[in-house]
């Protein structure tokens, strides 16, 4: 398991490990055999 990273517009204390490139997050997801959560947004 890797480190948690922090989301990428706000600090969510290390909460999660955020990916901003959906390829990247749906690799480590099936190296890991997990799910992916999707947060969509505009960013102001």
């Amino acid at each position: 398991m890797t480190e948690p990273t922090p989301h990428p517009h706000f600090d969510d204390k290390g909460t999660l490990h955020w990916h901003t490139r959906l390829a990247d997050a749906l690799a480590q997801a099936a190296a890991e055999g997990k799910q992916v959560f999707i947060e969509l947004g505009r960013e102001l």
